[in-house]
C-alpha cells in the first residue's frame, strides 16, 4: 500500500488535533456527566510530535539542487518521462483511494 504524503500529513493533522482536544476537554469535565473520549497510545503522540519536527524541517537539499543545475547547464540531465508518468498516475489514485 502507497500512502502519499498529502495523506500522511492529512493522518497526522488528525491525531495532533485530536490529541489536543481530548485533552483540553478533560479539564472541563463536569462531575456526574456521562462524555466520550478519545484515548491515543503513546507511541501514536510521539509518532505524532516527530512528524510535526520533521514537517518542519526544510525538504530543500541544496547539493541535490546545485548537482541538478550543472547537468541541466551540461546538457546531461535526461528525464525518463515514462516514470514521471507513473509516479504521478501511482500518487494521484493512492490520494483518491483514501
Amino acid at each position: 500500500m502507497h500512502i502519499s504524503k498529502s495523506q500522511l500529513e492529512g493522518i497526522m493533522r488528525t491525531y495532533i488535533n485530536n490529541s489536543d482536544h481530548v485533552r483540553n476537554k478533560s479539564d472541563k469535565k463536569t462531575p456526574g456527566r456521562f462524555t466520550d473520549e478519545v484515548s491515543l497510545s503513546e507511541d501514536v503522540l510521539e509518532f505524532a510530535k516527530a512528524v510535526k519536527l520533521v514537517s518542519q524541517v526544510d525538504d530543500v537539499r541544496i547539493d541535490k539542487i546545485n548537482e541538478l543545475k550543472d547537468r541541466i547547464k551540461a546538457g546531461t540531465y535526461n528525464i525518463d518521462g515514462k516514470l514521471v508518468a507513473d509516479k504521478i498516475i501511482g500518487e494521484y489514485f493512492a490520494d483518491k483511494l483514501i
